[in-house]
């Protein structure tokens, strides 16, 4: 069975304190849509720009749904040492899965990032899912290297968030360990990833935009594969201005406005301006009802 992961913002209050009362509120609409579980603290959470103590309380809030749905708990740092704190607090909270981008900025060698993975499955007592997010770590995950295919076969990865358009790196991940479990991270090529034998997706327009996105998975898998290429584009059609004008910012302004309090974002990223308001408002309420 394919699940449908959210990929959830971390809300805020005037203060900047992470408004727990909102983040429920989104979670319980969340489930009651079909949500599978959450992917917490990751990109769209603000994930690097939150405090120690905030993502520490972000896997704290998530555990008091674990019986509820999967929880993946996104623990990636540059420091090893502070990957392996946010592991250890996550499993300390419940939380049964882990998740970790690779640690960024330094250029770090393939064997310094096989070794960042297996300190962190070390420390959770679990494998880890890999969330492979080249636009966003500028690093691509060379299934060719050594010390690469080593990582993947050696028990430490059990999975992959796939945020890349190159699905033939997908298809190159399994074939080094068919056991890994590929998870689509952009849901705008949700039928191609689908098609390509993913086993789910973790998505951040989840957090608004859950039903088009089941509705498209149950034509996909009812093999109405026309019906599920139309529905993606008018999908993408919201998706194009929703990355165009800064994922968090509009994230946080539909979600505000469908009556949810998050917030704002986190500076240095800014608030969307009127026009950009404007524009997401005519594209949502020319395409979001369409099923």
């Amino acid at each position: 069975m394919k699940k449908l992961y959210v990929a959830s913002v971390t809300p805020f209050d005037k203060e900047e304190r992470i408004n727990e009362a909102a983040l429920r509120m989104l979670w319980e609409r969340n489930l009651s849509e079909g949500a599978s579980g959450f992917f917490i603290g990751g990109s769209s959470g603000e994930c690097f720009l939150l405090t120690r103590e905030e993502r520490v309380r972000s896997f704290e809030l998530a555990s008091e749904y674990k019986d509820r749905g999967d929880i993946f708990a996104h623990v990636g740092a540059i420091s090893t040492e502070e990957a392996v704190f946010y592991a250890k607090e996550a499993v300390k909270a419940g939380i049964e899965n882990i998740a970790a981008t690779p640690p960024i900025y330094f250029g770090f060698s393939e064997k310094e990032i096989a070794g960042y993975y297996y300190d962190i499955a070390e420390a959770a007592g679990r494998p880890v899912l890999y969330y492979n997010i080249p636009s966003s770590t500028h690093k691509d995950l060379d299934v060719n290297h050594p010390e690469v295919k080593a990582l993947l076969k050696s028990g430490a990865i059990n999975s992959i968030k796939h945020t890349n358009l190159n699905l033939l790196q997908m298809d190159r991940i399994r074939s080094v360990n068919p056991k890994i479990q590929c998870f689509g991270g952009f849901e705008s090529c949700m039928v191609a990833f689908l098609a390509f034998g993913c086993e789910g997706f973790i998505g951040s327009s989840f957090n608004f935009m859950l039903p088009q996105f089941k509705h498209l998975l149950n034509l996909f898998q009812e093999g109405k594969l026309e019906e599920a290429r139309i529905l993606q584009t008018k999908c993408n059609n919201i998706l194009d201005v929703l990355l165009k004008n800064g994922l968090c910012a509009n994230l946080k302004y539909i979600l505000s406005a469908q009556g949810i309090p998050v917030g704002e974002v986190r500076k240095p990223f800014m608030p969307l301006t009127q026009d950009r308001a404007a524009e997401m408002d005519q594209v949502l309420s020319e395409y979001l009802e369409i099923r």
